[in-house]
């Protein structure tokens, strides 16, 4: 299948690992919720990249888009 823009499967896991570290370096994150937000990022990212069809592939993405959402939010909520 041709890609029209292979990099849009890079955006989430990209803008969700710098939303993370952002929210760690300021402080937004505790220690539970800063490991379940990483646990999740991992768990996604290995499900995007690695996963065994396409379907786990997408929802995948689904999931790391929705954890680079709710991080966003919570940045823009922590100003």
């Amino acid at each position: 299948m041709l890609q029209i823009f292979p990099f849009l499967s890079w955006l989430a896991p990209v803008a969700s690992g710098a939303l993370l570290a952002v929210l760690w370096d300021l402080g937004e994150l505790r220690r539970y919720t800063g490991a379940a937000a990483l646990a999740w990022f991992l768990l996604a990212g290995y499900f995007q990249f690695f996963g065994s069809t396409p379907v786990v592939g997408a929802v995948a993405l689904m999931f790391q888009t929705i954890l680079a959402v709710a991080l966003f939010v919570r940045w823009k909520l922590a100003n």
